[in-house]
């Protein structure tokens, strides 16, 4: 197993396992969450202090993270996703981490990660990595939760 940044031979995997999950997991997940971003990924997480991993297993897109640049303090954590295959084996917290490290070798001082409150893992998740819920919103028509946390 290994996280690594997105190689283009990964692009369209990547869509399948998000949109996937989105589609099979939470219905409502292409009005929350649309897929614009994973048609050219490479550009959207391309800038200098953002960066998209994927972790691989065995050849397999196990998971996948997405940091993008908010302002100079604030990052944004997208797109956290564990294949349900590999899913109770501590890739989902590999993955936050990873992009939690590279938030702090970026210099921002803080990271925000949206999730619909129907996606109780990644709530749980973000609570044992120091997020605090700091609003809800409504996105498509689905409640969506803020949570923050700070370097």
């Amino acid at each position: 197993m290994q996280i690594r940044p997105i190689q283009s031979k990964d692009q369209e995997k990547v869509k399948e396992l998000i949109s996937g999950i989105l589609s099979k997991e939470f219905e409502y997940g292409h009005k929350a969450y649309p897929y614009g971003d994973l048609d050219s990924i490479d550009k959207v997480y391309g800038g200098k202090r953002e960066k998209f991993f994927v972790m691989e297993d065995n050849g397999e897109i196990a998971g996948t993270v997405g940091i993008k640049e908010e302002s100079k303090k604030t990052a944004i954590i997208r797109r956290l996703f564990v294949n349900h295959s590999f899913r109770r084996m501590g890739y989902g917290g590999l993955l936050l981490d990873r992009a939690l490290d590279f938030c702090k070798e970026q210099g921002y001082h803080e990271a925000v990660f949206h999730c619909a409150t129907t996606m109780k893992s990644a709530m749980k998740l973000c609570g044992s990595r120091g997020f605090k819920e700091k609003d809800k919103l409504v996105s498509g028509g689905v409640d969506i939760i803020k949570f923050l946390v700070n370097f």
